[in-house]
């Protein structure tokens, strides 16, 4: 074979190669990269940290701060359980963190139960202005984290290794609990069965397998939605007590949850359950940065015409 022909097909293979590498290249950067959500913290004041547990895991924690122990980092989104035990019995506290949330409560050991606490304006402000995950920036530019706090998805995850226990974590396992969901809700709205507590049962059973199972953003929402969703329309027929239960349901699965409370607010007012109308949407409202933008405004519209029928003062 000539020379020529040789140099010419060689060069021929060599463009194809550069070819296939530049569409190969391209083709990943074009591929959607996971996004990444930040963890929360969680502020447990008060806590005996020697007798308490967390999502069924149990260890010194006052020995993995280098300050005394106030609470958790690097806590993911979803539902969670502290459990402490007090001379009068044990304080269980279930609730659902969304990511980057700063939450807060403090231990009344008396009456063995976990009462919401205001953090500090300057330690609110650090901590939710701080990356909650080592992972979210780089070393060089990572604020330090007060030493006061553990690692909470660190910590679990060691004792997860040591037990060789499985990961809590997988999207087939929402969407079973989803779909699970989806069946008690419609039960509750067209009334198939009249024995409310054992839909709220069957709702709790479910909660249990979410706890300390990383829940994303999006999950979560899939997950209110179809109590939500149930609600809005018995709400808008009127059927207000029924609209009650459905998100009865939705809390009992995810407790406390900001969109499930905004809900529960709106249908406590068209009941007629002022006082208690306000308390949920508050609740809701101090975490407004969990909410869409139409919940808040529904929260607050909601709000001020509760305000203005009780002819209190309207703040915005």
């Amino acid at each position: 074979m000539p020379p020529s022909v040789v140099a010419t097909l060689a060069l021929a293979i060599l463009l194809v190669a550069a070819a296939a590498l530049f569409v190969r290249s391209r083709r990943k950067r074009r591929a959607k990269k996971p996004v990444r959500e930040p963890s929360a913290y969680v502020i447990l004041e008060g806590n005996v940290w020697d007798a308490c547990t967390v999502d069924d895991v149990r260890e010194p924690w006052s020995r993995l701060a280098t300050e005394p122990v106030r609470g958790f980092c690097g806590v993911a989104s979803g539902r969670h359980r502290i459990r402490t035990r007090t001379p009068s019995g044990d304080a269980t506290l279930d609730f659902v963190v969304y990511p980057g949330e700063v939450l807060a409560w403090r231990l009344d050991a008396e009456r063995s139960r976990w009462e919401p606490h205001d953090l500090e304006a300057g330690v609110r402000a650090s901590l939710e202005g701080a990356p909650a995950s080592s992972l979210d920036v780089s070393a060089s530019s990572r604020p330090k984290l007060p030493g006061w706090l553990v690692h909470l998805r660190t910590t679990v995850g060691l004792v997860s290794s040591r037990a060789n226990l499985p990961s809590r974590s997988g999207e087939d396992a929402v969407e079973r609990v989803r779909k699970r969901l989806v069946k008690l809700v419609s039960r509750a709205e067209n009334e198939v069965g009249n024995d409310e507590s054992e839909l709220l049962v069957e709702a709790r059973g479910l909660g249990e397998t979410l706890v300390g199972r990383l829940l994303t953003r999006r999950e979560l929402r899939t997950l209110t939605a179809p109590a939500r969703e149930a609600a809005s329309r018995l709400s808008s027929r009127g059927v207000s007590e029924r609209a009650m239960h459905v998100i009865g349901i939705g809390l009992a699965i995810l407790p406390g949850d900001p969109e499930l409370m905004v809900a529960a607010g709106c249908a406590l007012a068209a009941r007629g359950e002022a006082d208690e109308a306000l308390r949920a949407l508050e609740a809701a409202l101090e975490r407004d940065r969990c909410l869409e933008a139409t919940d808040v405004a529904r929260a607050m519209r909601a709000r001020m015409e509760l305000r203005s029928r009780l002819g209190r003062s309207v703040r915005a």
